[in-house]
């Protein structure tokens, strides 16, 4: 039977020689066709197709994989990949993760930021998102000004800005402590600021400004 289907693909092109995989971000698409390359000129009726998706999800980076074939000579292959959310810093070295606080992969220098936090600290992968939501409520673009975030005692945050500034924040009023940054950034020019060395909003009644 096996001979005869063999046979069968080679006479009629049933034989898979061809593959389309959707465009990728973090996934060098080489990776893939290496998985599908042992199994080109292979009957397409024969095509391992969970034992393709069994390797490809391997790839730290894919969240979801579905893999179709037209039943003639093509295979296709639809790949889902993380979405990270920040940078985590732990000994030096920079990993990048995702909405759920998984490490997704090791950032190499070669790696493009993307306008991503680094994060430090312990659980501060857990307590990201709710760190990047409550800035959203506030401002959006206030995230592109925030180099790291250090998850300070497991319950609060302080936050080193593009500025040079630290603002150190409240830990029952994270959005307070944000707005009130913001409200007294407008109070200040740029020579004002260029003399701050940290501004402490952890107590939500007052801003303490510590000067360089």
């Amino acid at each position: 039977f096996i001979s005869s289907i063999t046979k069968f693909s080679s006479k009629y092109n049933y034989n898979l020689n061809s593959y389309k995989i959707n465009d990728l971000n973090n996934i060098d698409k080489n990776e893939i066709i290496k998985i599908i390359k042992p199994y080109l000129n292979t009957s397409i009726f024969f095509v391992p197709l969970e034992d393709i998706s069994k390797l490809i999800l391997e790839n730290n980076w894919v969240e979801n994989v579905k893999i179709n074939i037209d039943y003639k000579n093509t295979i296709f292959i639809e790949i889902v990949e993380f979405e990270p959310i920040g940078i985590y810093n732990f000994n030096n070295r920079n990993y990048f993760f995702n909405l759920e606080g998984k490490i997704i992969d090791y950032k190499n220098s070669n790696d493009k930021i993307r306008n991503l936090i680094i994060f430090t600290g312990q659980s501060s992968t857990l307590n990201a998102l709710s760190l990047l939501n409550t800035i959203n409520l506030v401002e959006k673009d206030f995230k592109s000004k925030i180099l790291q975030a250090s998850y300070i005692g497991n319950r609060r945050w302080d936050l080193f800005l593009e500025n040079g500034i630290l603002i150190k924040l409240s830990e029952k009023r994270l959005k307070q402590s944000i707005e009130n940054y913001l409200k007294l950034l407008n109070k200040f020019n740029y020579n004002d600021l260029t003399g701050i060395k940290a501004i402490d909003f952890r107590d939500p009644r007052k801003a303490i400004i510590e000067y360089k």
